[in-house]
């Protein structure tokens, strides 16, 4: 029986080639759309997912509060304040901190050195070098495949490697010779490697591959490297995870970080600095919290993603079901006849799922092997490291729910409607007047298939609109022609000052400065400042004289800074000034502030001598913060161009002589830089990514309703060809038949336009509720979209109405 099922589903698909093309394909794209996304969703929620006891693991985080009301989530703690943590706070298994390191790596053999290893870019968060308590392996363990976890990170000048890191150094020497041996970090850092793990296989955002015992700072030049005692800021590069005791709350371990801040950070109080623990679930996707090593995954742009594949499948199968339904006069006859013959409804209703169930086979086989052709056509969209297995069991148990659900979805109301004909009805020719009953059906799901693509049309407007915005807003600094150099903040800052100088005497550089980066940037040091108990909570800016020249920042009042080497004076922005106390931008000047928490180790006194305008530090997503800038002349290079409409050759001839200059300087290391305007445009490459994916459901979105709208303007002129042969025959012009033919569905599109619109106003609106800087919702999007939306229809009808409209009636009229 069943294989009669699958014959006779054979040749009606045979039979009915358009009908089956087009629904065949638009399933296809719905279920790719619902196949690659759900691979991008598993993936980025796999992430740490593996770890033994992973909901008590949580990261340490700061939120701090300042006078004024606003809130700074920080994704560390002070240095010092892990040993207290330790030492004093009750429930906790294990307590780790770790230190972010961007280092050179020289593998000796003997007295020679045979193999040398450049750190990454360290502003792309490839960094895998960590100084490490030895804790950090019981918060997350790993398979040992060398040396003794007990003792491995207990003394200095120890280090732990992963297993790729070992082959990576040492080739193909057994692990166990590998054991003992020395790494040169940094040309002094002479370690022993006691332990080797295995790497994780699994998706994580803490793959590290080399542990550094973090006992090695007091005994190394790391200790007049950091702010390891510094009660009063905050290291971006630290981190402190912990795992709480079994069965223990955490609200019975947040109160008591409150007396580790009370007794360490006297002058914050603990209403204004909290200790908090982010659950290690949220790593991957809290962008509350940013650090140097993870790839922040957006989970709204997740849920958003399932949303958009629900859609698109729904809507081929509305396809389905509306070019069933509508074919359904021309089967009547068919089911009249199975019934007179003895059929019984379910054997039908299984019949029609038997066609459905074929073409969804079809449909997948089509998604599966477009799988990898789409992900690569759309690299920019998907996930570093993402990698489809079709055959991994979660992929195989998809498709097969996914398969499932589309042929009951897309074949059961079609089938239910046919099944349930009368055969003596079917078999007079009557079946017109049951069909003539799904009418209203198919109206309402064209309505609802255009509703969609409209919201897609309308998101697609205002997402766009607003990263134009965005990105050509004044940021409250210069950003054209300028290029950042990293030098290693490791070397003497000499060398840094030999380089610079080196650099302007190259007659392309207009401007050098030496500062710790950009006004604009992904992370900023921080810290406070207090005048007359205002505290406030400030971003720090390391600069020289050259700094505000660089990027045009405007003084509203005071000077610069005089030329100097250690922190003397300080510059402020206006909103500083205003949290401050102070009402207008003058009243700032010479006033002493102190700089640094209150009451903490490096609270000092400073005049503020300048206030500039405010500036972004962040992209327009978020207001403009209090910032600081100090006299304090970094690691980061900064380069005004002399022309800002520099031609490529030209460029690079400017290129060429700044790598000349730093080769002279640090001969070993690779020379890297980057275009300051390019860094601005990463702030937004999320709300690019999400402007993309809305375009591409917004095409996909379209292009299968207008498949479907073709499908039945096909069925609806070839039904109405003996009407549309009368007319021309009685006088009816080309263009009356296909104002005719089209207005039906033009009503259609527009009743979607009505739904659409205040559906798009009320998301989209509060969408850009998140922005601090954004434009204004007008009704000029819904108007275009509109537009845009019938243009559409009415080519895609037009095609088919205009060759009904044409054709010669006596063809039409003589058929009988």
């Amino acid at each position: 029986m069943l294989k009669n099922y699958f014959k006779i589903a054979i040749r009606n698909i045979a039979r009915n080639k358009v009908f089956a093309f087009i629904n065949t394909v638009g399933l296809a794209i719905g279920i790719s759309a619902c196949l690659i996304i759900f691979t991008v969703t598993s993936y980025e929620l796999s992430f740490d997912q593996f770890h033994p006891d992973k909901k008590r693991i949580f990261r340490i985080v700061t939120e701090m509060q300042g006078t004024t009301g606003e809130k700074h989530q920080i994704s560390n703690i002070p240095d010092p304040a892990a040993k207290a943590i330790r030492a004093s706070v009750s429930g906790l298994d294990a307590v780790a901190m770790f230190h972010r390191m961007s280092m050179k790596v020289a593998i000796p053999d003997g007295d020679k050195i045979v193999k040398r290893f450049f750190p990454v870019d360290d502003r792309e968060n490839d960094t895998k070098i960590i100084l490490a308590d030895p804790q950090y392996f019981d918060v997350f363990p790993y398979e040992w495949l060398q040396g003794n976890k007990a003792t491995a990170l207990h003394e200095p000048f120890q280090v732990v490697i992963t297993e790729n890191e070992a082959k990576r150094y040492f080739g193909t020497r057994p692990l166990e010779e590998i054991l003992g041996r020395r790494i040169i970090y940094e040309d002094s850092l002479r370690l022993t490697i006691t332990g080797i793990v295995k790497d994780f296989t699994m998706n994580s955002d803490l793959k590290f591959t080399d542990f550094i015992s973090l006992s090695t700072v007091e005994h190394s030049y790391l200790k007049n490297m950091g702010s390891w005692d510094n009660w009063g800021g905050w290291n971006g590069d630290t981190q402190v995870f912990t795992k709480i005791a079994d069965h223990t709350n955490v609200d019975r371990i947040i109160p008591q970080f409150a007396k580790i801040i009370r007794d360490n950070m006297k002058g914050m109080g603990d209403n204004k600095v909290s200790f908090l623990l982010q659950p290690l679930a949220t790593l991957h996707f809290d962008g509350r919290y940013a650090d140097s090593y993870t790839r922040k995954a957006h989970m709204p742009t997740l849920y958003g993603l399932m949303a958009i594949a629900i859609f698109i499948l729904i809507i081929a199968a509305i396809n389905f079901i509306n070019l069933s339904t509508a074919q359904s006069i021309q089967r009547s006859k068919e089911i009249g006849i199975r019934k007179v013959l003895g059929s019984s409804r379910m054997s039908i209703v299984l019949q029609f799922l038997c066609e459905i169930f074929l073409l969804t086979l079809v449909a997948v086989g089509l998604s599966m092997l477009a799988m990898k052709p789409v992900l690569h056509i759309f690299h920019d969209l998907v996930p570093p490291g993402l990698n489809p297995d079709f055959f991994s069991a979660p992929t195989l148990i998809f498709l097969l729910l996914l398969t499932v659900s589309t042929s009951i979805l897309a074949g059961f109301y079609p089938a239910k409607v046919l099944s349930g004909y009368q055969p003596v009805i079917s078999l007079k020719g009557e079946g017109s007047r049951q069909v003539s009953r799904g009418g209203y059906l198919r109206k309402g799901l064209i309505v609802f298939q255009f509703t969609v693509s409209l919201l897609f049309i309308i998101a697609t407007l205002v997402i766009g609109r607003q990263i134009h915005f965005m990105m050509n807003q004044d940021m409250g600094f210069t950003k054209d022609a300028i290029i950042n150099i990293n030098t290693n903040w490791r070397y003497p800052p000499e060398k840094a000052k030999v380089f610079a100088d080196q650099i302007r005497n190259i007659p392309e550089a207009k401007i050098v400065s030496r500062n710790d980066g950009p006004p604009a940037n992904i992370y900023h040091n921080g810290t406070a400042i207090t005048y007359n108990k205002a505290e406030v909570s400030t971003q720090v800016l390391g600069s020289d004289e050259h700094y505000t020249s660089l990027y045009q920042l405007k003084f509203v009042a005071g000077r610069n800074f005089i030329p100097a080497d250690t922190i003397n004076e300080l510059v402020i922005n206006e909103q500083c000034a205003r949290q401050l106390g102070f009402k207008k931008p003058e009243e700032a000047i010479g006033k002493l502030v102190d700089f640094g928490w209150s009451n903490g180790p490096v609270s000092v006194r400073r005049p503020i001598v300048g206030v500039v305008a405010d500036f972004h530090t962040q992209s327009l997503h978020d207001p403009i913060p209090a910032v600081t800038l100090i006299t304090e002349q970094g690691a980061t290079v900064g380069i005004k161009l002399a022309s800002q409409n520099i031609q490529p050759k030209d460029l690079q001839t400017v290129i060429d002589k700044m790598v000349v200059a730093w080769k002279s300087v640090y001969p070993e290391d690779p020379f890297e830089y980057r275009f300051f305007d390019e860094q601005i445009a990463k702030f937004y490459d999320e709300y690019r990514k999400t402007n993309q994916i809305m375009n591409i459901a917004m095409a996909i979105a379209i292009f299968v309703s207008c498949m479907g709208l073709f499908g039945l303007a096909t069925y609806t002129a070839e039904q109405r060809r003996k009407e549309i042969g009368i007319r021309k025959v009685l006088g009816a012009s080309v263009t009356t038949i296909v104002t005719m033919l089209s207005k039906d569905f033009v009503k259609l599109v527009l009743l979607s336009l009505v739904i659409a619109s205040p559906i798009a106003w009320y998301f989209m609106h509060d969408w850009l509720q998140g922005f601090a800087y954004r434009i204004d919702m007008n009704i000029l999007f819904f108007l275009i979209a509109g537009a845009l939306a019938l243009i559409i229809a009415i080519a895609t009808i037009s095609f088919q109405a205009i060759r009904a409209a044409t054709a010669n009636p006596v063809t039409s009229l003589r058929s009988e």
